[in-house]
């Protein structure tokens, strides 16, 4: 009798970046790809809404404020209608100030931001081990 160990499928942890800089975008996939979450992207609020939606287990939102049609505020206010526990992270050159609970975000990164405080933040919110090697076994 032959025994082999079972693996358990790789499933990838999501996380949804918000922002209108499409090479930012592009910068936050390559960077946090490799750490085993899958990165899906919007360019604004309005675009966002939709992935929320059909994607329930979105671990982790990083949210620029300053957007067209429907800003990074305006967006927090409705997704903490319905996710009030998630954690948000707001990268922005703009200073978040607000008494309002509902836009109070899990963190503030201010633009410019090193990217090892934003891998800190990730690995504290959705746990961050080393990058998975290109071939996985």
């Amino acid at each position: 009798m032959s025994i082999r160990a079972r693996r358990t499928p790789f499933k990838l942890r999501k996380l949804l970046v918000i922002d209108d800089d499409t090479k930012l975008l592009a910068s936050y996939r390559d960077l946090l790809s490799p750490y085993g979450f899958e990165v899906l992207t919007a360019p604004d609020g309005s675009d966002a809404v939709p992935i929320v939606e059909q994607n329930p287990d979105i671990l982790l939102v990083i949210l620029d404020l300053a957007m067209p049609r429907m800003d990074g505020r305006e967006w927090l206010r409705w997704f903490r209608r319905t996710h009030k526990e998630s954690p948000v992270i707001v990268i922005s050159a703009y200073k978040l100030e607000t008494t309002e609970p509902e836009l109070r975000p899990a963190a503030v990164l201010e633009k410019p931001f090193h990217v090892a405080e934003l891998l800190d933040l990730v690995g504290l919110f959705c746990g961050l081990g080393t990058p998975a090697q290109e071939a996985r076994a």
